[in-house]
């Protein structure tokens, strides 16, 4: 167990100064979705050939769960299976575990979200995503925007069977509303760039022209582009 944590938010604070370390070392978004959990362990090389990371079976589990923890950041997350309909509550568990906290259920102004959209996981037959909490303003804007529209969008593009964490999936990470069909939300997206390359090391320019690309992928079908 990792040293004890006084409540959700500090976890919270915890994962995003780990996640944007990460970030900055490997010049590139972690991974949220992959087929092998060695990979996890394994890539990016830039940034594990310096900091090792373990991972393993989260204790009672529900289903198939598991923890990924790099010491040397100080970055402890659960990645589930994508079949795993108990993610909620072993996600409350492994926060029990991990950090010695005595929750009965997720605090309110949280969800427990996939980094990687289950339906699209599922659809493209990748095994396994990375699990967070969210505020519930910015994930549920987010969900029912982008998701829905980049789900139906992709249905037919070739898969790789490991998936990075996308601009505007980071916005919701980090607590940004993401742009709507009707409401581009430009404020947002440049309060974001600027975060990113502050926090992130991440060219602003190219994290806003990144949004926007993925706002328009959603929003007209694309899967016939090469």
């Amino acid at each position: 167990m990792t040293q004890p944590i006084d409540d959700v938010a500090a976890v919270i604070r915890r994962e995003h100064d780990a996640l944007a370390t990460e970030t900055r070392i490997a010049q590139c978004p972690p991974f949220v979705a992959v087929n092998n959990m060695d990979d996890v362990a394994r890539l990016p090389t830039k940034l594990r050939w310096e900091h090792k990371t373990t991972v393993r079976t989260l204790p009672q589990a529900k289903g198939a769960a598991f923890i990924v923890d790099c010491t040397s950041l100080n970055s402890t997350a659960l990645w589930v299976a994508t079949e795993n309909n108990a993610y909620r509550p072993d996600y409350l568990n492994f926060l029990n575990i991990t950090y010695g906290l005595e929750l009965s259920s997720i605090p309110a102004p949280y969800d427990v979200d996939h980094l990687y959209n289950r339906s699209r996981a599922q659809m493209y037959g990748l095994r396994f995503i990375r699990l967070a909490l969210v505020g519930h303003a910015a994930n549920r804007s987010h969900g029912a925007a982008y998701e829905k529209d980049i789900t139906t969008n992709e249905a037919l593009r070739t898969r790789r069977d490991m998936k990075l964490m996308d601009e505007i999936t980071s916005m919701k990470y980090f607590g940004f509303l993401s742009p709507l069909r009707n409401d581009p939300r430009d404020e947002e997206i440049s309060a974001y760039s600027t975060f990113a390359a502050a926090r992130l090391g991440l060219d602003s320019m190219e994290v806003r022209k990144s949004v926007l690309y993925l706002r328009e992928k959603a929003s007209k079908p694309w899967a016939a582009e090469k």
